[in-house]
């Protein structure tokens, strides 16, 4: 919930410098890293059962939501792209971040998590579990 309120602030006062018209790095800063704390936020949210933490998804909810905000500032801190600039994968450097630390990371991470926790984790307790 924490991390929701925060992400929250942190977006709120990203618009906020827009509109007052600060040109300062750190209004992108602001919106990139409360976009991420919202999502790890609601993410927090959705892997809680019927009262009980679940740590083992807690844990992996917040490496990948650390992840994803290490390789938003990386893109925002890089240089912009420029025609003939250097390329990785055929693409700008901070295309590639974008795609493979905020996009592939949390597609690949989370489901394997969530079915390496579903057992001791995310079953309720009265449900019979199958022993394949």
């Amino acid at each position: 919930m924490i991390a929701l309120v925060v992400g929250l602030l942190g977006i709120v006062g990203a618009y906020v410098g827009v509109l007052v018209g600060l040109t300062s790095p750190l209004v992108p800063m602001a919106m990139a890293l409360g976009t991420t704390a919202v999502l790890a936020g609601i993410a927090q949210l959705a892997i809680v059962r019927a009262g009980r933490a679940t740590p083992r998804l807690a844990r992996a909810v917040r490496w990948v939501f650390g992840g994803m905000a290490l390789g938003f500032v990386g893109v925002l801190v890089l240089p912009a792209p420029v025609a003939g600039g250097p390329l990785l994968f055929g693409l700008p450097r901070s295309t590639v971040i974008l795609l493979s630390v905020v996009g592939v990371l949390p597609l690949l991470t989370l489901p394997i998590a969530y079915a390496r926790a579903f057992d001791t984790e995310v079953l309720p307790p009265a449900e019979p579990r199958r022993d394949a």
